[in-house]
């Protein structure tokens, strides 16, 4: 199985962005000694981590090495980081084998990444609710972990300016503080948006205990049993 670049040249790229193992070591709150061990994971929350750290795209890190590499210029400057991310319907994995559950969960984080570089405080003002949907990273690992499981989920995640700011209010639940990701918060709002040519959509927002800012927790299609070739 081909290396992804987080792997292949984790520490090449340590190198070229001027970053010491040390330092990477550190911001990422590991031993020095465990770098090497960290750059052969493939764990995508960690990889996100990472991505974030050492100020360069997800997608780069999770791309496999026989892919287009980016050059010293573009990484040092960032030069994409305010250009929008066009991402074709025809680019999104239809099946549901792993390796294709694993490219729209990269997908979805690669598109949160971009989208959080484009609005820097990471939210959006949600009429139903008279208030503001934060995004945080829970954010992304729920949503990344439940809609990469279907193509429309997936595909309904690239709406996400439409759904913050349209979603519904349909009702208030208590949090169950049975999963972890929901224990910070004390009752979730369940919301719905409906996506043109994609259908129902579902978001479920965190009221958080200690402020009561509300976080964008899941988004996943209703009925996202039907596949692409269905939708034709």
């Amino acid at each position: 199985m081909n290396q992804i670049y987080f792997e292949a040249k984790g520490e090449a790229l340590l190198a070229r962005i001027g970053m010491s193992k040390s330092e990477f070591a550190r911001r990422m709150g590991i031993r020095k000694q465990n770098v090497k061990a960290l750059f052969k994971t493939k764990n995508l929350d960690t990889i996100y981590k990472a991505s974030e750290v050492l100020g360069v795209p997800f997608f780069l890190l999770v791309g496999y090495i026989d892919e287009p590499d980016l050059n010293e210029t573009s990484i040092a400057n960032n030069e994409d980081n305010n250009k929008e991310l066009f991402i074709c319907e025809d680019d999104i994995p239809i099946g549901d084998t792993v390796e294709d559950r694993r490219h729209r969960q990269q997908i979805i984080m690669s598109f949160y990444h971009h989208w959080k570089r484009l609005n820097p405080e990471s939210k959006k003002y949600n009429f139903s609710l008279k208030d503001d949907i934060n995004i945080k990273f829970i954010s992304i690992k729920e949503t990344a972990g439940h809609a990469s499981l279907t193509y429309l989920s997936t595909l309904a995640v690239l709406q996400l300016d439409a759904i913050l700011t349209n979603a519904v209010f349909i009702e208030k639940l208590p949090a169950n503080h049975k999963k972890n990701n929901q224990r910070g918060f004390e009752s979730m709002i369940k919301m719905s948006y409906h996506c043109p040519g994609i259908g129902l959509v579902k978001m479920l927002v965190g009221v958080k205990h200690s402020d009561k800012s509300k976080v964008q927790y899941c988004i996943t299609v209703i009925d996202a049993g039907k596949t692409k070739q269905e939708d034709k």
